[in-house]
């Protein structure tokens, strides 16, 4: 056998260096861009997958803003609300059903089941619902909750475990207009809902201002999607409600903004008082629709 020339060791050596540098390079898998709403389905599972190993506390506490918002059943400071309160044996499970991020990837919300057991020991189920978070990508980089609240119902989380729907709002050129007046901007969309719903009832207010893939969380009943279902299960109720707006965030892009207050229905036991919590966000023809109308019950009357 011929000993290998010194050309041929150049080329096998040229062969090796070329083939360490193909695989350095190739590249690794997909990760959804920063703009993605795949990016807060995965902060959302992390978030679930924490409270189910460290507990409920410990999940929120490190998923939360410091300005963070939660309903207990009015708004208070959540970390501060839960720093107040020791451990428990509560366990909160929940997935994601939906996330929707803005164009410009700085805010975003997700919704979907949760479920609570009394203790993480057993088995039965004690309460059932569904939870929508609002969610913020801070100076750091680190998505964390900014508002979190729900409703409960008595129907069961379907077993039947699907892929979440994720929605990106697609970049549009700015408008012109800065911060604040996007702001005030969307301030009279909520205030223009309110006003709508006070004269013609919530339904109408719906009818007016939702969008067509309108989600309506209301206590006692399961997720109703779409504009049409939310205005018949409301129009059902016939309610003209008093709405005071408490806060309104936007997101950079001007495109996805939140807005929260009370909501106060006056029955025949009395006035009831509530708060609400509006995702809106912007058309085509740059109008703001309703994406979310949430109600959560607010402290049970006194006897």
């Amino acid at each position: 056998m011929h000993a290998p020339t010194r050309h041929a060791v150049r080329l096998a050596v040229l062969a090796c260096a070329l083939a360490a540098i193909a695989r350095s390079t190739t590249p690794a898998p997909a990760q959804p861009a920063p703009t993605s709403a795949e990016v807060l389905i995965e902060r959302e599972r992390a978030f679930a997958n924490a409270a189910a190993a460290r507990g409920m506390r410990a999940a929120f506490l490190e998923h939360l803003a410091a300005s963070a918002i939660l309903f207990r059943p009015g708004p208070v400071l959540g970390r501060a609300w839960f720093e107040s309160r020791p451990a428990t044996p509560v366990r909160l499970a929940w997935r994601p059903w939906h996330a929707e991020i803005s164009a410009s990837g700085d805010l975003g919300w997700t919704t979907g089941p949760w479920t609570i057991q009394r203790d993480s020991t057993q088995r039965t189920i004690d309460g059932a619902g569904e939870y929508v978070t609002v969610w913020r990508r801070e100076a750091d980089g680190v998505w964390r909750a900014v508002i979190d609240g729900g409703i409960s119902h008595a129907i069961e989380p379907d077993a039947r475990v699907t892929e979440p729907s994720a929605s990106t709002l697609p970049a549009r050129a700015r408008t012109g207009t800065g911060p604040l007046a996007r702001r005030e901007s969307l301030w009279r969309a909520d205030a223009d809902f309110a006003k709508a719903a006070a004269a013609s009832t919530t339904a109408g207010a719906v009818r007016l201002h939702g969008a067509e893939r309108l989600l309506l969380l209301r206590e006692g009943l399961p997720r109703v999607a779409g504009l049409l279902a939310a205005h018949d299960t409301l129009a059902a109720r016939a309610e003209r409600p008093s709405m005071l707006s408490t806060a309104q965030f936007i997101s950079e892009a001007g495109d996805l903004g939140y807005t929260y207050g009370s909501f106060v229905r006056d029955t025949d036991a009395g006035a009831d008082s509530s708060w609400y919590l509006n995702v809106w966000r912007q058309g085509e023809a740059r109008r703001w629709e309703l994406a979310l109308h949430l109600v959560m019950p607010g402290a049970p009357p006194r006897k």
